[in-house]
């Protein structure tokens, strides 16, 4: 039998051969196509990446920075610092791009309102104080093109660039945060909104010595206090009450007025009760609040910055107080202090309390004045004492 060869027309055999050039060129093509959505997807999640990275450091450091702001130079020195370097300061300075870089590109401006004018650092340091409470941190990062670069045949970069701004935020005027210590110093001045006459810097009485007269603190010696009962020593019911463990217990946590317990509200006019007598065991109690911070050593507001700045303090000595108008304090029963405004103090070393506190306690206990209170801890550059400030992240 006769086998016939199949024969394949010219035309058909020639289509074939174009099909299959044709299948080259797709392939081709797609696969130069997938390289560039590969590119495109790894060097925009790179991006992404160290964008995410720059707006984590820029909100810690905003923060950070912004909870140095005191009034004071050497404050906008501090946040000055932070903005540059973050929160862990040039010990462990903030880095992008799984940390292979450091941030170097950052700069820091400074206002007083959320919406005023931000000014350089330069012109922040310009007076010796000031009323910053707002400082905005921005950085940018170039970010190289490796495969978009390859594909295109033209390497390139783009700038990916974050900021943030963080400030002492005023609080409502009523009070029940958790955070007072159950103390009311004394103001000298009750017509004074801002500092009440006080000097920040200087050491005043927490709690009064014998017969509620006596103090060794400087900034109350020589001044005579107005309406100084004998029951009266500088103590406060937040909510605690008047017996012994409970007001040990506010002293070292401070988690008076808290909502539940009268007074739940406490802010400026407000009559709050007194807590009379020595109450000697509160010795105890404001040693081991000051033994919760680690740094035992600074004696002054400056020097507790740069510890604060250098993480060895925590804050735990920083405390927010009422402050009282001394001239309308009340004696009956346990008496009253009417209360004008907020304080923040700096406590001292526990042993200076043990030292100078006399024995079971008896003589006064003193804390360094820094300014309007402040939750967050720190000083602030608020200039009203008649309300709290917290540093929250605004943008």
């Amino acid at each position: 039998m006769k086998i016939q060869k199949l024969r394949i027309p010219a035309s058909r055999a020639g289509n074939r051969r174009g099909r299959r050039g044709f299948s080259l060129l797709v392939t081709a093509s797609t696969a130069a196509i997938m390289a560039g959505v590969l590119g495109l997807a790894f060097d925009c999640g790179r991006m992404f990446i160290i964008k995410n990275e720059l707006q984590t450091f820029c909100d810690s450091a905003a923060l950070a920075s912004a909870r140095n702001l005191d009034g004071t130079r050497t404050g906008v020195d501090l946040a000055h610092l932070t903005a540059l370097h973050g929160p862990l300061g040039t010990s462990m300075p903030n880095a992008v791009n799984f940390d292979s870089k450091k941030i170097t590109n950052v700069t820091d401006t400074y206002a007083s309102t959320f919406n005023g004018s931000y000014v350089t650092y330069a012109n922040a340091t310009a007076t010796a104080t000031n009323t910053y409470r707002f400082v905005k941190v921005a950085t940018e990062f170039t970010v190289p093109l490796y495969f978009l670069g390859a594909v295109s045949g033209n390497p390139g970069s783009v700038v990916v660039s974050a900021s943030a701004t963080g400030g002492q935020l005023q609080q409502p005027a009523l009070f029940n945060n958790g955070g007072l210590l159950p103390f009311s110093p004394a103001a000298h001045d009750p017509l004074d909104t801002f500092h009440f006459g006080l000097i920040p810097g200087q050491r005043y009485t927490l709690k009064w010595g014998k017969n509620a007269g006596t103090t060794d603190c400087p900034g109350d010696v020589g001044w005579v206090k107005a309406n100084a009962f004998p029951a009266q020593r500088g103590y406060v019911d937040l909510g605690q009450g008047n017996g012994t463990s409970g007001l040990r217990q506010a002293i070292e946590y401070g988690g008076f007025p808290n909502g539940i317990d009268p007074p739940a509200t406490v802010g400026a006019g407000d009559y709050v009760d007194a807590v009379p007598g020595n109450k000697a065991p509160s010795l105890t109690a404001i040693m081991n609040r000051s033994l919760q911070d680690p740094d035992q050593t600074s004696t002054t507001w400056e020097l507790y910055k740069t510890k604060l700045q250098q993480g060895i303090a925590n804050g735990r000595r920083l405390v927010t107080v009422l402050v009282d108008d001394p001239d309308q304090s009340t004696q009956g029963g346990n008496g009253t202090y009417r209360e004008i405004g907020f304080g923040e103090f700096l406590l001292d070393p526990a042993a200076v309390y043990e030292t100078n506190s006399g024995p079971g306690g008896n003589e006064s206990y003193c804390a360094t004045y820094i300014g309007p209170a402040n939750l967050s801890g720190g000083g602030t550059g608020g200039s009203s004492g008649t309300s709290v400030y917290k540093i929250v992240l605004f943008r």
